[in-house]
């Protein structure tokens, strides 16, 4: 059975370990979790500007995005 976009790991997406790994010590496990975050909060969870980048183009490539970013 088809999964939802937002109910699928982070893991799907294309970033880098140490920005998984550093979701995951947040509690941040799946898709929908990560697009209720701002840049600021990922920031501040130890996540880096380059990190952030990936994650709001692997999240744009489905037509996603993190939490009040303008397109």
């Amino acid at each position: 059975m088809y999964e939802p976009i937002t109910k699928q790991s982070i893991e799907k997406l294309e970033v880098s370990n140490s920005a998984i790994e550093i979701l995951k010590r947040n509690k941040i496990r799946n898709i929908s979790q990560l697009c209720k975050r701002t840049r600021t909060e990922l920031k501040e969870i130890g996540i880096g500007q380059k990190d952030i980048r990936d994650i709001e183009i692997s999240l744009q490539l489905v037509g996603l995005d993190l939490k009040n970013n303008m397109r």
